[in-house]
């Protein structure tokens, strides 16, 4: 049975669509589905934007919005994830399905911020020409490693070798026309055979797609779209305080306040970094990674949204901390002077109360 028999056709089939996939009741994936959304309308110009639809068993979510959505089951939750018990196959029947509702998709997972109108990247958007967030790695760099030992056989069966060029691109942007349906039917039936005794990574869903890409012309869509995986913490802060303020019911102004939230994680200034790895320089290792993430946090810029998200820096510094044996946990953190002797000072004397409080209060509830 193929993913497209499963739901009726609910709306009418157009030229080019934002595809989107959330499920289950979670406020921090709403809010990023939301906020992609936004970022998208405020690139759009002269008002053209293709159709945006969201597949989800929440449709009441975005009521108000400018969108279409499809309403998902729980049975078709369950016949997407498949017999094995990989949820990431939900994203490939998606994609499949999806297909049917447009000639051009761009499926776009919700951690996603637009950096340029939809309509032009929807526009590189051929048959036989695809694209795809990033190219991540090549198969013969990785194929060694223990936990994809067990996925080398599969692809040796099918011809890949680490001598064959088999590129693998992250699939939280994927741009695929109509005519791909095939393509889309192999990839499911890939991910269903290397799932079928179990899995050793949870990268199959894209693995599965970039074999069906293998030897196809595919194009990068990073510059022009920020999928923010690697740092969805600074921006899940960022997003809380963006929708704490001005709330969730859609307006041309939620559009227009979105243009205020950084697109970047707070990072401080290219001098205060130079300022900061000049204070460490005798420093190795991890206590140099400590250092780091807590003078960051310190001297992230002066601007509301990133105010609230530079603990996050302090949290990356915490669990580096906590790989620690607790006797260097204890050198660290028990000092008389406030703060570590190993470590310089932050410029802002009174982040080294809240800095300190932070760090003592995560290695207690870890313990």
């Amino acid at each position: 049975m193929s993913c497209t028999d499963f739901l009726a056709i609910p709306v009418e089939k157009t030229r080019h669509q934002l595809l989107y996939l959330i499920y289950g009741d979670h406020e921090v994936y709403r809010r990023e589905a939301k906020f992609s959304i936004l970022t998208a309308l405020s690139h759009a110009r002269n008002g053209k934007l293709p159709s945006i639809r969201i597949l989800t068993d929440r449709p009441q979510d975005y009521a108000g919005w400018p969108v279409e959505t499809v309403t998902l089951t729980q049975e078709t939750l369950t016949l997407w994830q498949g017999a094995n018990g990989y949820h990431h196959r939900r994203k490939a029947c998606a994609i499949a399905y999806g297909l049917t509702l447009a000639q051009k998709t761009l499926f776009i997972d919700t951690d996603t911020l637009f950096l340029r109108d939809p309509m032009q990247i929807l526009d590189r958007i051929e048959p036989g020409h695809y694209l795809m967030d990033r190219f991540e790695y090549h198969w013969k760099n990785v194929h060694e490693r223990p936990d994809y030992r067990k996925l080398g056989g599969c692809l040796r069966a099918r011809g890949v070798t680490a001598d064959n060029g088999f590129k693998l691109f992250n699939s939280g942007v994927c741009g695929v026309t109509d005519h791909d349906t095939a393509m889309f039917e192999a990839s499911i039936q890939s991910i269903d055979e290397w799932t079928r005794d179990g899995f050793d990574i949870h990268t199959i869903e894209q693995i599965a797609l970039s074999f069906a890409l293998h030897g196809k012309p595919v194009r990068e869509t990073k510059k022009h779209i920020y999928h923010y995986f690697a740092d969805k913490r600074f921006f899940h802060a960022m997003q809380a305080l963006f929708f704490t303020r001005h709330g969730e019911a859609f307006s041309q102004n939620l559009v227009e306040l979105c243009r205020g939230v950084p697109r970047a994680k707070p990072f401080p200034s290219a001098w205060q970094r130079l300022k900061i790895k000049w204070k460490l320089r005798h420093q190795r290792g991890p206590l140099r990674k400590v250092g780091r993430d807590l003078l960051y946090g310190s001297a992230a810029p002066d601007h509301p949204y990133y105010t609230a998200c530079r603990h996050e820096w302090w949290e990356s510094a915490s669990r580096e901390v906590l790989r620690w044996d607790r006797s260097r946990q204890k050198k660290l953190l028990e000092t008389k002077q406030g703060w570590p002797a190993q470590l310089p000072r932050p410029e802002k004397p009174e982040d080294e109360r809240i800095i300190m409080k932070y760090l003592i209060n995560r290695l207690e509830a870890a313990s």
